[in-house]
């Protein structure tokens, strides 16, 4: 078997349509087996993926009872047999020439994973700002697979394939990380001598959430479990990883001073004038300038708040396992 596929999914079947579609063609262009690992879905995921697999060769279901992508990816692994082993989601739409490209890639490179840019799309007005907010600069700063489409080596990639045996001395991924999980594997893929090459030949078309509230949700895990991410591989930190934490906490202290300081609030101000700027630049229409500054607010303030608080909860984990322990003694 060439090329093994694993899918973790969950409530998904507002994208799933799309994706299974452009996941079966890209596999088909080579030996492939496919693994559609369900978390529990509860909107009808699960029972349009059984019936869609039904006469499709090579084609697994199974079910993911801890929901996570990482246990979700992991049992799959066991019974994967490919050279070559793919973690693709049912959020995005992969061209069809995905994995037969990769593998070409391979060939051509020196690299041992693979994966390209991911290029954000809305499906309604909200989605498309949305998605040009998250691929702008001042929205995520130097994430390359958003913000680039240059041929090159990287630390992470979305929608990765992996030389099988990159992921049988590094191991799988961390089953105590929800999200961030997919950094982590490739960072410490990166930290053991590994090469990650991005190619514009892998562009994805992500799905992005189409609303602020679950915009606002993911940033937060994101924020949230990257502090663990840095704890267990500190390679991958970077600064841009720590500003929204510390435009967080300095926004705080600009309110928690104006009653004492007038100039306090120059700093929110001039961080909204920025947000607004880049907003118009990017959009036409008003609304859709005010939506991008709102989401602009959402990505950066979610994910320093959640950064804050995975911090917190790792001091906590400190204290409450070595400090105290010892000295109670």
């Amino acid at each position: 078997m060439q090329l093994s596929i694993i899918i973790p999914i969950y409530n998904e079947i507002l994208y799933i349509p799309r994706s299974f579609e452009s996941i079966i063609l890209a596999g088909s262009e080579v030996e492939s087996e496919f693994f559609f690992v369900d978390g529990q879905s509860n909107d009808g995921t699960y029972e349009w993926i059984k019936k869609a697999i039904k006469n499709i060769d090579n084609c697994r279901l199974i079910l993911n009872d801890k929901k996570f992508v990482s246990h979700g990816f992991n049992i799959a692994f066991n019974d994967a047999k490919g050279e070559f082993v793919s973690r693709v989601d049912g959020h995005t739409i992969y061209p069809k020439s995905y994995f037969s490209d990769a593998i070409d890639i391979f060939r051509k490179n020196n690299a041992d994973v693979v994966g390209g840019p991911a290029n954000h799309i809305g499906i309604g007005w909200k989605g498309k700002v949305i998605a040009n907010c998250m691929m702008h600069p001042f929205g995520v700063g130097n994430s390359k697979f958003r913000i680039s489409n240059e041929e090159q080596y990287v630390d992470t990639v979305p929608f990765p394939i992996y030389k099988r045996k990159v992921l049988e001395k590094v191991g799988l991924y961390d089953e105590e990380l929800i999200k961030n999980q997919d950094d982590e594997l490739n960072y410490r893929c990166v930290e053991n001598g590994f090469k990650i090459f991005m190619s514009p030949k892998l562009k994805t078309n992500y799905l992005v959430r189409e609303n602020l509230i679950d915009l606002s949700k993911q940033y937060f895990l994101y924020g949230f479990y990257k502090p663990l991410v840095f704890k267990k591989v500190s390679y991958g930190a970077r600064i841009y990883h720590f500003v929204p934490a510390i435009h967080f906490t300095l926004s705080i202290f600009s309110f928690a001073v104006f009653p004492y300081n007038k100039y306090s609030l120059y700093y929110f101000f001039n961080y909204f004038i920025f947000a607004l700027i880049f907003s118009i630049k990017k959009n036409m229409r008003f609304k859709d300038s005010l939506y991008s500054t709102l989401t602009f607010f959402s990505i950066h303030y979610s994910y320093g708040i959640g950064f804050i608080q995975g911090y917190l909860k790792r001091v906590n984990i400190f204290f409450s396992t070595i400090i105290l322990p010892s000295s109670s003694k």
